[in-house]
């Protein structure tokens, strides 16, 4: 074979060696991951939510467009009566949501929700239907105007008064503290994996800090919640007075017991 053959078949060999050195070299850019859904938003545990049917009086506002997406409109909140429930897995234990599902207003007084006792088994523990829902709202992280991550800052009791304060905590406390304080309220048998709701009656107040004022710690946990336990915030849902105002009771049951015990976080 001529020397001019061999260069014409060489010259287009030698130029693919070079093509495919340079593309081992340099790799194409691998294209861009497809966006992954929202952290909480689960499709399984959300199909559980919609079968126990919680769209006919809430909302997720977080979550529209996903479950309208995956279930249709109705999903979305059919008749949002209750409050929304973006960001409620900030601000309520499983063991919250067990009492609240079993009778609402133990927890939230006043409340117009039914009992679902449909998530429930015959001895009165959530059933697999519950405990997916209740999961499922633990999912919902994402803040809303309603439901805030948890506040942190310690406060300053203002002056109360513990005879107003006795009626807004029978009202507001009895379910989970009971009527005379004692932590035995008809929502306590639920708080089996977080801490049991505090004695305040016994002189039990949790997070006691060293060096602050009883007062000062009653009125904190009252406004903050105690994030860990099935201590919710009543910032939002009691006004300054009436927290003031049950402040200075629990302090006086708690004084009434002779001591007052520091609880452990």
């Amino acid at each position: 074979m001529s020397g001019a053959k061999i260069a014409s078949i060489s010259l287009p060999c030698l130029a693919l060696v070079f093509l495919l050195a340079g593309f081992i070299a340099n790799p194409p850019a691998e294209p861009e991951p497809e966006p992954l859904p929202p952290q909480e938003f689960d499709l399984l545990l959300a199909r559980e939510y919609v079968e126990a049917q919680c769209w006919q009086c809430h909302s997720v506002s977080s979550l529209h467009d996903e479950l309208v997406a995956e279930f249709g409109e109705q999903a979305a909140g059919l008749r949002p009566y209750g409050p929304d429930l973006a960001g409620v897995g900030n601000r309520y234990a499983a063991d919250w949501h067990a009492a609240h599902f079993w009778q609402p207003g133990t927890v939230v007084a006043g409340s117009q929700m039914p009992a679902q006792r449909q998530l429930f088994d015959q001895s009165g523990a959530l059933n697999e239907l519950g405990q997916n829902v209740v999961r499922f709202l633990l999912t919902l992280k994402t803040p809303s105007p309603i439901n805030k991550p948890w506040p942190t800052e310690r406060l300053s009791a203002p002056d109360g008064d513990a005879a107003r304060g006795r009626t807004v905590f029978v009202r507001e406390c009895a379910g989970c503290h009971g009527d005379q304080g004692h932590g035995d309220g008809p929502a306590a048998r639920f708080f089996k994996t977080v801490r049991a709701p505090a004695k305040l009656a016994d002189g039990e107040l949790i997070t006691l800090r060293d060096g602050e004022a009883p007062l000062d710690t009653i009125y904190t946990n009252i406004t903050n919640g105690l994030p860990g336990t099935g201590m919710p915030s009543f910032g939002t849902r009691l006004n300054e007075a009436d927290r003031a105002d049950v402040a200075a009771y629990v302090l006086k049951i708690s004084q009434g017991a002779g001591s007052v015990s520091p609880g452990k976080d």
